[in-house]
């Protein structure tokens, strides 16, 4: 099982004018860490699976807890891993760490579509043989930090 991470600097334009990430931002950042995770862990971005296959991967469902702020500047430590991969479907986890404490969990649910969003559709062979490293048996609330 593989856990894919990612850090990031929490920049002025994910915040609030109180210098807090912007709730609807931080769907924004979660969206890029899921595109970076196609695209750095599987080897298969948005765009080459757009135009080569001619799927998108939808969000169709997202849950998050914001336990602590998130501050301009902070360096958040985001750890991904997939807690349940279907025929057509994925459901993963997050836990965004500042500082070694954890600040925001979320919860969410991939749909393989075709591009007009129509009707989903199984995910690609080369595709699902790399999603399968990601799977966690254990719940969120199970894993421990994978941030060290």
């Amino acid at each position: 099982m593989k856990t894919y991470l990612v850090k990031q600097v929490v920049r002025f334009a994910h915040c609030d004018p109180a210098g807090i990430i912007f709730y609807p931002r931080f769907f924004e950042i979660l969206n890029g860490i899921v595109e970076d995770w196609f695209s750095d862990a599987l080897g298969c971005s948005f765009g080459v699976m757009l135009k080569d296959y001619g799927i998108g991967t939808p969000l169709v469902d997202v849950h998050a807890e914001f336990l602590k702020p998130c501050f301009l500047d902070d360096i958040l430590e985001s750890a991904f891993l997939l807690t349940y991969l279907g025929n057509s479907s994925a459901k993963f986890a997050v836990k965004c760490y500042v500082s070694g404490h954890l600040n925001i969990k979320a919860e969410g649910v991939l749909v393989c579509s075709k591009r007009d969003l129509s009707a989903s559709r199984p995910w690609p062979k080369h595709i699902v043989s790399e999603m399968e490293n990601f799977v966690h048996s254990k719940p969120i609330g199970a894993v421990k930090n994978e941030l060290g």
